[in-house]
């Protein structure tokens, strides 16, 4: 009986497996530049419900650096569930200033940070954002690869990763399957 169930169970998680990059090209060009997917992760409601799939990509992930010190980066975030420009942009205010070092930078940077958040717009099943972090200086916003927003900040550019990535993530499982995977 446990066999069974255990059968059924890691069945269903290698289907899941299987189906995590249905909706990431396995390379992404921008720029005159190609970009290869170096990680996915999906984002799912409980178990069964996949709210978005995640990729980051690197001009070559095998000699890239991890995400966070990649100096061009495309993040992609593929949706299943419609999501409402309104919640992007706090949650991408709130968890940018979570990980900020300190209040000056808070200060520096909210302005700016709010003119790039007014970029998101709401977004519907089967469409995706893509984050470009350009060089080292520039970040993009585009939606179905239509620009929404873009800042040549390069501290804004540097650290708006960091919503995902830093000290308080917005989603902790994404950090974990990303940065600290092994």
């Amino acid at each position: 009986m446990i066999s069974k169930k255990f059968t059924a169970l890691a069945s269903l998680l290698l289907c899941q497996t299987a189906w995590a990059t249905d909706n990431l090209p396995s390379t992404i060009s921008h720029n005159t530049a190609d970009f290869q997917l170096c990680e996915d992760f999906t984002l799912r409601y409980g178990v069964v419900i996949k709210v978005a799939e995640i990729g980051w990509y690197a001009p070559d992930c095998s000699a890239s650096v991890s995400l966070l010190e990649a100096n061009q980066k495309i993040l992609r975030f593929h949706y299943h569930k419609n999501v409402s420009g309104d919640f992007f942009r706090e949650s991408a205010e709130e968890y940018f200033l979570i990980n900020l070092e300190n209040k000056e930078q808070q200060r520096d940077l909210t302005q700016p940070l709010q003119q790039f958040n007014q970029g998101y717009t709401d977004i519907k099943s089967g469409e995706y954002f893509d984050l470009v972090h350009w060089q080292d200086k520039e970040l993009n916003l585009f939606k179905n690869n239509q620009l929404l927003a873009s800042t040549t900040n390069p501290i804004l550019a540097n650290k708006y990763f960091n919503i995902w990535f830093g000290k308080s993530p917005v989603i902790n499982k994404l950090k974990k399957a990303f940065i600290e995977s092994p």
